[in-house]
């Protein structure tokens, strides 16, 4: 429709593209072929239709309309986005976009958008996450606002989802839900959201990081916690090693063990402490959320070995720590229980960071590599957890593709499954990036099956 040379100042000019690079905008705008011209009047989007492009606004002002009536409901203007729902949910159109006047969009499919590069996406999905935050935050404004000039003429408060007391789950004014990088600042200025590393797990790392440290130097540290060193005891002589003969003493099982190995299972014993407590709003109850988390660690350690990754502990320990961001995010989620039920009700094919992301404005993945930050441990554990829903954003990583074809094949076996956990789908990119065959994986789960069985049906954690 237009040369690179006319599109490239037009995005010059939109904060929507401020966060890109130069060389990033000209790649964009190499391939004319995803930028539309729309004239005064055209339809862009219809309601009811299935197309789920999406569309960022370069010039020109659109109407967003609703019924036959074509009621208007919003004007969007220059660096506005729309269609970004059925873009993410593969719902309907819900409403009508009509452009007011001559219109230039840039329009991206699916598959266009999976063409982009990985760091190209990930820009266009933080903006379409901070678009929809501020949405987000001007409804919940709006509805603070209708729900006090309501209420002065109401013998019962309105609340969030604009019904009265009786109707829902609260008897006082609407709450103003803060989301996105609102609500991230909220948690991480408030030392009481993130826990911190348990004690013997924090002295683990620290020794870890001396390449001398030996397995008699780590067994000190659990040598007089009883529980501990039964634990330790019982996993020893669990199915999962097989080690011939019976381990009496913590001092015989580091020396079979290794510094690697009596590193991974204190860390998990340890962790039963933070991972092992009940999540209301997730539906997991005590205990599942630590089963899960140490299966995962367990088949990611398999993986990265089959695979040669250099740092199998380190995947050991990405897995163990994959979804520790449902602990500091369930307070919110069970304080938005109603949006979170809606949600799956409405959108039941949708998984628990679907709706997150929608919510919240953000994911558990998100916080988790947050919380990973500030525990100091290695950028690669924060970066891996951070993708490992989506592994492809994170191109050739494959840490985050370890993690997350380990959290697929666990929950896909029931190995450790529990509550709201499931990851449905399996990203297609870490098949190249993970090349092992079926009996290799299965392997790594049948594995992972007799660890955490050494680890919850013997040794008593909460």
């Amino acid at each position: 429709m237009s040369k690179p040379v006319e599109i490239l100042p037009i995005i010059n000019r939109l904060g929507f593209f401020n966060s890109f690079t130069a060389e990033e905008k000209r790649q964009m705008v190499s391939d004319d072929a995803h930028f539309r011209v729309y004239n005064p009047g055209e339809i862009l989007i219809r309601q009811g239709h299935s197309d789920q492009s999406l569309f960022i606004i370069l010039i020109g002002t659109v109407n967003i309309t609703e019924g036959a009536g074509g009621t208007v409901l919003a004007v969007l203007k220059a660096g506005d986005i729309f269609g970004e729902m059925a873009f993410l949910t593969d719902t309907r159109r819900t409403a009508n976009v009509v452009a007011r006047e001559s219109v230039i969009a840039l329009k991206l499919d699916r598959v266009m958008f999976e063409q982009l590069p990985p760091e190209i996406r990930e820009k266009f999905k933080d903006k379409i996450i901070e678009k929809m935050v501020a949405r987000l935050d001007a409804a919940n404004k709006e509805m603070s606002r209708l729900n006090a000039v309501l209420n002065a003429g109401s013998p019962e408060p309105l609340n969030s989802m604009g019904t009265h007391a009786g109707l829902s789950i609260t008897d006082s004014p609407a709450p103003l839900f803060v989301s996105g990088r609102e609500l991230i600042r909220k948690i991480i200025t408030n030392p009481a959201s993130l826990p911190a590393m348990p004690e013997v797990m924090l002295k683990v790392q620290q020794m870890i990081k001396n390449p001398a440290t030996s397995p008699a130097q780590l067994a000190k540290i659990i040598e007089i916690d009883p529980a501990m060193v039964t634990g330790i005891l019982k996993v020893a002589n669990s199915a999962y090693y097989g080690f011939r003969g019976k381990v009496a003493t913590i001092q015989h099982a580091s020396a079979l063990f290794g510094t690697r190995r009596l590193a991974e299972l204190i860390t998990a014993i340890s962790a039963g402490g933070v991972l092992g407590k009940s999540m209301e709003g997730y539906g997991l109850k005590a205990g599942d959320m630590w089963r899960h988390s140490i299966a995962v660690a367990c088949t990611a350690g398999e993986i990265a070995a089959a695979v040669r990754f250099d740092a199998p502990d380190i995947a050991y320990m990405a897995g163990l720590l994959h979804d520790m961001g449902k602990i500091i995010l369930d307070p919110y989620v069970r304080e938005r229980k109603v949006l979170f039920d809606n949600y799956t009700a409405t959108h039941p094919k949708k998984t628990v960071q679907d709706a997150e992301r929608d919510i919240l404005g953000f994911d558990h993945a998100v916080i988790a590599a947050i919380l990973c930050d500030n525990w100091d441990l290695p950028r690669s554990i924060s970066f891996g957890i951070r993708h490992h829903h989506q592994p492809s954003s994170a191109g050739d990583h494959q840490l985050s593709h370890i993690v997350h074809l380990a959290d697929y094949i666990t929950l896909q076996a029931g190995v450790g499954v529990a509550g709201t956990a499931f990851c449905r789908e399996l990203d297609e990119s870490s098949r190249s990036q993970v090349p092992l065959d079926s009996d290799i994986l299965n392997a790594a789960v049948e594995k992972a099956r007799q660890y955490v069985d050494g680890l919850t049906r013997q040794v008593s954690r909460p």
